[in-house]
């Protein structure tokens, strides 16, 4: 019971939640359950976007909540790349922190999700 099987990320609307995650992200779909469930390709984990009524309101980083992580090895070339994609990021410069460096980007649900760059020394 100590293992985690999935993550599933609730958005609003199917259409815009597959043009951020898809388009923006780089994430495919795998498989389409149905209009409210999709499944995104993934290697590690399984990721499903789960449409839900009402987007999420998070007081980020002050709240307690679940925040994915994705890995970078270039943190300030993600910063930019989402930035120029019209993603909403949460710190422009990167952030240090025990593992490395981080940022943060939401959503267009609300949803926070971090960049990181793990220093490898």
């Amino acid at each position: 019971m100590n293992s985690i099987c999935v993550i599933s990320i609730l958005v609003t609307d199917m259409n815009v939640a597959k043009e951020f995650y898809c388009n923006k992200l780089g994430f495919s779909i795998s498989k389409e359950f149905s209009e409210d469930l999709i499944r995104l390709k993934h290697d590690l984990l399984p990721l499903l976007l789960y449409k839900v009524e009402e987007p999420v309101t998070m007081n980020y980083p002050l709240q307690a909540q679940v925040v994915p992580g994705l890995e970078t090895d270039n943190l300030l070339q993600s910063i930019s790349e989402l930035s120029a994609k019209g993603v909403e990021i949460i710190y422009d410069s990167p952030q240090k922190c025990p593992a490395g460096i981080y940022s943060a980007f939401r959503d267009p649900f609300g949803n926070v999700i971090e960049l990181l760059e793990f220093d490898h020394t």
